[in-house]
C-alpha cells in the first residue's frame, strides 16, 4: 500500500511538473503572439509617397529636406551633402504595400539573386544590406520580418541604440557574419566610424521611408533622425561607392 501511494504521490508530481511547463510554455506562446500582434498593428501606418519617387525625383526630395533640416548652412555645405540621382535605385515597380511584412519580398525583388544571396554572408562585420530605421521599437519589427533570412551562417542584426551599449554592438558585429543590419542612423552610423561595420560588400542601404511613427511622422519629418541619417548617407567609404560598378545603392521602402 505504501509502495501504491509513493508512486502515485511521484506520477502525481510528474503531472504537475509537466503541467507547470506547459502553463510556461502557453504563456511565452501568448506573450509572443501578443508581442506579432502589437507589431502588426505599427506597421499598418504607411505615407508611400516619396517610396514611390523615381531616382530623380528622391534626389530633388532629399535636398529640400537637406535644406530645410540645415537652414544656416552656406550654399556650398548644402551642396557637398545633396546625394546625387546615381545614388538611388529605382524601386517604383514594387507594387505591394510598403509595410514591414512585405520587406522580405522587397528586398528580394531588388537584390541580384534573391534569397540565396540574402541569407549569405562574405565576412564578419561586413553586410550586403543596411536597414535603416526611425526607432529601436521599429528597428525591432522589422528585423523580426527579415528573421526569415537569418541562418547559421548569415545572422540578421539588430542594432539598438537605447537597450545595446555600443561597445556590445561593436563585439558582436566583429565576431559575426552578419548579412543584413537593422538599426537607427546614428547607431549604424557609429559602428561604421567604429569599422565595427564594414562596407567592402555593401550593397543596399534601405531607407525606412514610408513608416510613420505614432505622431504620423515619417523619417524625413524628423530633424532628429534626418540629420543622422544625412551624416551616414554622407559618409566617404559610402559616396565614393555611389554609382560605380559593385556600387551600394540607396532604396526607399
Amino acid at each position: 500500500m505504501e509502495k501504491t501511494k509513493g508512486r502515485a504521490r511521484k506520477r502525481g508530481g510528474t503531472k504537475r511538473k509537466l503541467d507547470d511547463a506547459e502553463l510556461v510554455d502557453g504563456e511565452r506562446a501568448v506573450k509572443r503572439s501578443a508581442a506579432e500582434s502589437v507589431a502588426t498593428q505599427r506597421q499598418t501606418s504607411v505615407d508611400e509617397t516619396i517610396a514611390l519617387m523615381d531616382p530623380a525625383l528622391l534626389a530633388d526630395h532629399f535636398a529640400k529636406c537637406i535644406k530645410k533640416a540645415l537652414p544656416n548652412s552656406s550654399a556650398i555645405e548644402l551642396d557637398e551633402s545633396y546625394l546625387p540621382t546615381k545614388s538611388f535605385r529605382n524601386t517604383t515597380a514594387f507594387e505591394q504595400p510598403r509595410t514591414g511584412s512585405n520587406l522580405p519580398a522587397f528586398l528580394e525583388q531588388f537584390s541580384n539573386t534573391g534569397k540565396a544571396e540574402l541569407s549569405a554572408s562574405e565576412e564578419k562585420g561586413s553586410p550586403h544590406t543596411i536597414i535603416i530605421t526611425s526607432s529601436g521599437i521599429r528597428t525591432a519589427d522589422l528585423t523580426r520580418d527579415v528573421r526569415v533570412f537569418n541562418t547559421e551562417k548569415s545572422k540578421v542584426a539588430k542594432l539598438i541604440a537605447k537597450h545595446m551599449k555600443l561597445k556590445d554592438n561593436i563585439e558582436y558585429m566583429q565576431k559575426t557574419n552578419v548579412g543584413i543590419a537593422v538599426g537607427t542612423p546614428m547607431r549604424i552610423k557609429d559602428l561604421i566610424d567604429a569599422d565595427a561595420i564594414r562596407t567592402d560588400h555593401l550593397q543596399m542601404i534601405v531607407v525606412d521611408g514610408s513608416y510613420r511613427d505614432e505622431k504620423k511622422r515619417t523619417i524625413f519629418e524628423m530633424d532628429d533622425l534626418f540629420r543622422p541619417l544625412m551624416l551616414l548617407l554622407n559618409l566617404d567609404r559610402l559616396r565614393q561607392r555611389y554609382g560605380v560598378e559593385g556600387k551600394a545603392d540607396i532604396l526607399v521602402f
